[in-house]
């Protein structure tokens, strides 16, 4: 039995599946695939929702209609949503932990790995580039992480094409993970900016029509 995220309403778990169900109208309102559900975590806004599985993390809205599911091969151990009051990451980014990971989910499904752990933390909060756990003494501690690749990822979804430049100019964003990622997300020419290499200088340049710079890459 969990909050349902509004007045009157409760989410109920099965071995498989989540419920959310309306007290007083006695009706189910949505229900989703989510095999052994440890906790539910809400957004600071209230329009979504993560429920910590045991091996993955299921993100919905406050329908109980789901927006992505990620699956991950070691335990999960918790999670918080980004209540920062600036940059586009609040009630958007939730970041989870695992025995030596911290790493990040976005409700668009896209994942990916911040930072290692020597030992277990448990998450509370995260705002900007720090996230307030608990450690297993039940020790209060703040642990600095850089979300800058998913702050990225979310702009680009967003289509905040200013602040995909802006972190493109002044971040530290590089990588054959991150050409590829603009690459399948059809973005070849913002991974033009990543690039050295003339051959896929050329390759990204023709792939996005920019004739000019594919022929500086050619000669």
């Amino acid at each position: 039995l969990f909050d349902g995220g509004a007045s009157g309403r409760i989410i109920l778990r099965s071995d498989d599946r989540a419920v959310l169900f309306e007290v007083q109208s006695r009706r189910v309102i949505g229900e989703l695939t989510a095999p052994k559900i440890k906790n539910i975590v809400w957004s600071p806004d209230g329009s979504k929702v993560a429920l910590l599985c045991k091996y993955g993390v299921v993100i919905a809205d406050r329908q109980l209609e789901q927006l992505c599911s990620i699956s991950d091969t070691v335990r999960i151990k918790s999670g918080a949503w980004d209540i920062s009051p600036t940059g586009g990451t609040n009630s958007n980014l939730f970041v989870y932990t695992t025995l030596h990971h911290v790493k990040y989910c976005l409700p668009t499904g896209d994942t990916g790995t911040i930072r290692t752990l020597d030992n277990p933390i448990y998450a509370t909060r995260v705002v900007k580039d720090q996230l307030f756990c608990l450690d297993r003494e039940a020790r209060s501690r703040v642990i600095s992480i850089d979300t800058t690749e998913a702050r990225f990822k979310l702009a680009l979804a967003n289509k905040k094409y200013g602040q995909v430049m802006h972190m493109v100019r002044h971040s530290r964003l590089c990588g054959r993970a991150i050409v590829a990622y603009l690459q399948s997300k059809g973005f070849p020419e913002v991974a033009l900016h990543f690039v050295r290499d003339p051959q896929t200088r050329f390759r990204l340049a023709l792939a996005c029509g920019n004739i000019e710079a594919a022929m500086e890459s050619a000669f």
